[in-house]
């Protein structure tokens, strides 16, 4: 059986909101008043993290102190909620700014629209972080009118984990080039739902849809530039699901999907990278990870998230001392990851490719592999978090049918546009 070199079998191992920095770090930052002078001092991060991404990153600051560095680096959690939130009252003040915010990629745009935001060109101008440094689509999200600002830091990828064994029973070849259609889930389902086992689950409704939505061709925008989400290919990307759902080849609503894959019920289980922590203490089976359910094998498309550093303007002054210690951080965190990928993320600098306890761990086929990272196409649109906001509550609805596609999709599109000026 020919394998691709990125699909993970028999792997039986053992929001994307991401850091930001607060404070007024050692020198206070601003792209007006520059300081000079040698004082040391810290840079204080905000982050949203939490459980096995707040401990990983936390330990991955700590190595970086312990290099004692001039500037070293100050982390403070909190809800994500809670960080936009202060961010943008903090952004539209001038005041009480980070060193460095780690926003996800959708809130990029949205804040280099407000004006808040600073451009790295002058920091980053001859040093080692570049385009050539880190993964295209995520370099190229931070770039917004000629202009970089955004240096990426983690991904977190919707992929799929499957059921070795359970392939081998219901779906045998369906894993042999790396891609799993919906054509080939059908014919699992079909093949195995008499044994009391689905095919597939929908634990995480918004990114089963904007997964399929995209493979089918589907745009966020519309020709007048309007996010346009009530059109016929999202009807048909979700009836894809109801599809499946209706024949009994999903995990029904009301059962816990991730507990029925880890119990051996489930063939392919559309997840988040996320999950390794979770999936590692899988013992009775053979596992692995692969690209997210395909719609047409020839037009690959794997969505993902990818947080970028940002830093915005302000008021306070910021020091050239302290604009190279933000670069001297990101440039060592470029080699230096190996703990925040143990939760399941993957890094978007390419220079982790030389680091084998990475490239032994089941998502990093999304970096390694060429076919794999040209699949990944990043969330930008800042309409997608109000969208999936609406999305999710009703999405299993549609499935099970106490809620019609064609006025759901209606009424959402109507509550995304409430919340979004275009």
């Amino acid at each position: 059986m020919k394998k691709k070199t990125w699909l993970m079998t028999g792997v039986a191992l053992s929001s994307a909101f991401l850091l930001a920095a607060c404070g007024n770090g050692g020198d206070k930052g601003s792209n007006t008043k520059q300081t000079t002078g040698d004082k040391t001092g810290t840079i204080t991060v905000w982050s949203a993290f939490s459980g096995p991404d707040l401990e990983n990153y936390q330990k991955t600051i700590n190595r970086y102190n312990d290099t004692n560095p001039a500037y070293k680096v100050k982390m403070v959690p909190m809800k994500a909620d809670t960080l936009k939130q202060k961010l943008t009252t903090a952004g539209k003040s001038g005041k009480g700014l980070p060193d460095i915010a780690e926003l996800a990629s959708e809130q990029l745009p949205y804040y280099k629209d407000l004006g808040v935001l600073d451009s790295w060109d002058s920091l980053i101008k001859d040093s080692d972080i570049n385009a050539k440094q880190y993964v295209p689509a995520a370099w190229e999200i931070g770039t917004l009118d000629g202009k970089q600002y955004g240096v990426p830091d983690k991904m977190d990828t919707w992929v799929m984990y499957y059921n070795k064994d359970l392939v081998d029973k219901y779906a045998s070849g369906a894993l042999d080039d790396g891609i799993v259609t919906y054509a080939e889930v059908e014919k699992a389902g079909e093949a195995a739902k008499k044994d009391g086992i689905y095919a597939t689950s929908n634990d995480w409704a918004s990114q089963n849809f904007m997964n399929i939505y995209l493979q089918m061709g589907g745009k966020w925008r519309d020709g007048d530039g309007k996010f346009n989400i009530d059109n016929k290919t999202a009807k048909k990307a979700w009836g894809e699901w109801k599809n499946l759902y209706s024949k009994g080849y999903v995990v029904p609503s009301g059962k816990d999907a991730v507990k029925a894959f880890m119990n051996g019920k489930v063939i392919f289980n559309p997840e988040g990278t996320w999950m390794l922590s979770q999936y590692q203490e899988i013992k009775d089976f053979e596992w692995g990870e692969t690209l997210t359910l395909q719609w047409d094998e020839n037009k690959v498309v794997n969505a993902s998230g990818a947080g970028q550093f940002a830093i915005f303007k302000t008021n306070d002054g910021r020091s050239k001392n302290l604009e190279k210690g933000m670069v001297d951080f990101l440039t060592w965190l470029q080699s230096n990851q190996d703990e925040i990928v143990k939760s399941g993320a993957n890094p978007t600098s390419l220079a982790m490719q030389d680091n084998e306890a990475y490239t032994k761990l089941p998502q990093s086929f999304l970096v390694t592999d060429e076919k794999a990272q040209k699949a990944i196409t990043i969330n930008t649109d800042p309409g997608m978090s109000p969208f999936m906001t609406a999305f999710d509550p009703k999405g299993m609805d549609m499935l099970d049918g106490k809620a019609d596609i064609n006025d759901t999709f209606t009424k959402i599109q109507q509550t995304v546009e409430s919340q979004i000026a275009k």
